[in-house]
């Protein structure tokens, strides 16, 4: 699946370059408070590949780098971190902030923003799978504030969301999910196989929306996946990750494990592939990260849990 980039992307990355290297040369630039989980001796190039990762947060990045310094000789370590972090580029080049939000599958992903509160609120990810329907994680409609479920009247879809710009709005009218499913924390892999729902809009919205494929465990692509979500730190823009690869397993519970990192925010952004018919089509929704650091970064829900949900809600 080809994404379509801009120039502001490729300006944006050399940003980073330049501001990991004045990251890199500044003597006084400390962040202490921010390095207490990450004081473990490693060797410097783990250092810079953990901190290279798309999910880090600059403060963590920043650690890593910094810890890089005591494995390597004096007068050498920054031109060494250096260019590791220019190869790679600063964050990963599969990020792309710079996608025209005005092309389709993009224009049918959207913010699900829920009022929790007098002045607070949530925010998650949402696709547009019909002209009415938004597929999503269910953990996103739940007020952990309060310990209830979101009325329906307080969850909003702002689709293809930019900058305080979208395509099209509206209020949700009702939402189902699995009825088995239980907000637990953390969240138990039973629960996250669970993880989805299926919010009803009150009014449609003239979107095209991206078809839902359910797909069996030999049939889900290795790679070439493609997930697009509102980070929790980049709230007003869409981020893609591109080249993902996904591997499904049965145990403990029928989940799929993918290499596109996550991030609070985009829980419920959906998995994409290149169909059969040469379109884009969903065979998963992103609900959790892994803490394992064996696996791959992030848990999805395979589509072929949902599907027959997805079919129900667009028939009535």
């Amino acid at each position: 699946m080809t994404i379509p980039q801009t120039e502001s992307h490729l300006w944006v990355r050399d940003l980073n370059v330049v501001f990991g290297l004045m990251i890199l040369i500044a003597p006084g630039y400390n962040h202490k408070t921010q390095c207490n989980r990450c004081r473990r001796r490693k060797s410097q190039m783990a250092l810079i590949c953990h901190a290279v990762r798309p999910a880090r947060s600059w403060k963590k990045r920043i650690c890593l780098l910094r810890q890089a310094k005591l494995h390597l000789p004096f007068h050498w370590w920054r031109l060494h971190v250096f260019a590791v972090a220019t190869l790679l580029h600063l964050p990963s080049p599969a990020l792309s902030e710079g996608i025209k939000l005005s092309q389709w599958p993009l224009t049918s992903v959207g913010r699900v923003n829920v009022i929790t509160g007098a002045g607070r609120r949530s925010q998650c990810t949402g696709t547009l799978v019909g002209s009415r329907h938004v597929l999503t994680a269910a953990h996103c409609l739940f007020n952990t504030a309060r310990g209830t479920w979101a009325h329906p009247t307080s969850i909003h879809f702002v689709a293809s969301y930019a900058k305080g710009e979208f395509k099209a709005h509206s209020l949700a009218a009702s939402y189902v999910k699995s009825e088995e499913f239980e907000v637990t924390t953390p969240l138990q892999p039973a629960m996250a196989a669970r993880d989805w729902a299926i919010i009803e809009l009150a009014e449609p919205i003239d979107l095209k929306p991206i078809r839902v494929q359910s797909v069996n465990e030999g049939d889900v692509a290795s790679s070439g996946i493609v997930r697009a979500g509102y980070r929790g730190d980049r709230a007003h823009v869409l981020t893609v990750q591109q080249d993902c690869s996904v591997r499904p397993i049965s145990t403990p519970a029928a989940l799929l494990l993918h290499t596109c990192s996550s991030v609070s925010g985009e829980s419920g952004s959906a998995l994409l592939r290149v169909g059969r018919g040469g379109e884009p089509e969903i065979v998963g929704i992103l609900v959790a990260s892994s803490k394992h650091e064996s696996l791959p970064p992030s848990l999805a829900v395979p589509s072929s849990t949902f599907a027959d949900a997805v079919k129900t809600a667009l028939s009535r």
